[in-house]
């Protein structure tokens, strides 16, 4: 029997702000010096706002070449930080080894990132290793839009005991054009949170955007979803950042952010161009995925007029469409689309895929 998938979250209210005020996490994408991160410790502390000073010391970089992060230095510099500041400390752990690195410095809280939650195995070793540890754990959603791999991600961790988990949603992997660097498919921590109505949910604008100009406006949408917190990257000198320069935000831009979340009087249609700009990349990431599905389908409406043709049988299957029309538009009805609509869109296919069959059939006979 499978084991309680996840903690009640009871131990959540010592690391989250009271209910009305979102957790914002923020610091460099990376730790590159002592002085770097006591100055953006220094300013972000002055704030009230930030309850954990984030940096990178191990960087899963792309290509070898580069920049992968300081290494355990970065750990004393951190550890040395809060001791001047006061503020609590967060880093990414990726190993087993790195939970142990983490750790012995005093680590307050670690987030496991997109690449590493793509991989069960490492999920499992780094399960084990934090196993009696009670210091808040984040998960980041993996590269791809699999919600079933993020939350076995997270029920490693439960199953080895440990009770402050929360997910960080970063966006996913997509191979068409967008002005994002990773797609927010908002449905699917909507899903998550569905699932598990205690799961804190961190959203982390700085990945999904790849661009600071869109940061605030993905930090607004988020806090205005109802998602728990921010993960915020912020630089001194973000044009000279060792990583992730694009995305990074300066103390004023930060600054300037917070207020913008917090203003309840903004209306949606008072929202600048950039707003308008991500509203319509999401509807282009869409339009994408709706052309690849039906290319594909058309690609197999093909194989099955083979298949037909071998048989004898005319392209034209009455039952068989009865079957597909009523199956869309019950599926399409729950998911809030009118009845009306997915019949005219699906006897469009139909038609279409009825052309393409009988082509391929008559270049047979």
């Amino acid at each position: 029997m499978e084991k309680n998938p996840l903690p009640s979250q009871k131990a959540a209210s010592l690391w989250l702000p009271e209910s009305s005020k979102p957790l914002i996490i923020a610091g460099p994408c990376s730790a590159e010096s002592p002085e770097q991160l006591l100055k953006v410790a220094q300013d972000l502390k002055r704030m009230e706002n930030v309850s954990f000073l984030r940096a990178g010391i191990w960087k899963p970089r792309t290509t070898p070449g580069n920049f992968q992060g300081v290494g355990s230095e970065g750990l004393k510099w951190l550890k040395e930080v809060k001791k001047e500041t006061g503020l609590p400390f967060s880093t990414e752990v990726g190993s087993e080894k790195h939970v142990y690195e983490a750790l012995k410095f005093g680590v307050d809280m670690v987030w496991i990132g997109a690449r590493t939650v793509s991989n069960p195995f490492v999920m499992q070793e780094i399960a084990e290793a934090l196993r009696g540890v009670d210091i808040p754990v984040l998960v980041k959603n993996p590269l791809s839009p699999d919600l079933d791999l993020w939350e076995g991600a997270i029920k490693r961790l439960s199953n080895v005991g440990i009770r402050n988990i929360g997910a960080i949603h970063r966006g996913f992997s997509w191979w068409g054009k967008s002005i994002f660097r990773n797609q927010p498919f908002w449905k699917i921590p909507m899903e998550l949170k569905a699932k598990f109505p205690n799961l804190p949910i961190i959203c982390d604008p700085s990945h999904i955007s790849g661009k600071r100009n869109l940061v605030p406006f993905v930090a607004k949408r988020a806090v205005d979803m109802g998602f728990d917190g921010l993960m915020i990257e912020v630089h001194p000198e973000p044009e000279k950042a060792l990583s992730d320069a694009a995305q990074q935000l300066t103390l004023h831009e930060f600054e300037l952010l917070l207020a913008f979340i917090k203003d309840s009087n903004f209306q949606e249609e008072s929202y600048p161009d950039e707003l308008l700009s991500e509203l319509r990349a999401e509807v282009d990431i869409m339009d994408d995925l709706l052309l690849w599905a039906l290319s594909n389908r058309m690609e197999l409406s093909g194989r099955i007029a083979s298949v037909k043709t071998s048989r004898k049988m005319p392209a034209l299957q009455p039952k068989r469409w009865s079957q597909v029309l009523d199956r869309v538009t019950n599926t399409g009805e729950q998911s809030g689309l009118r009845v009306d609509f997915i019949k005219k869109l699906y006897n469009a296919i139909h038609k279409e895929s009825l052309s393409v069959q009988n082509e391929l059939i008559e270049k047979v006979k």
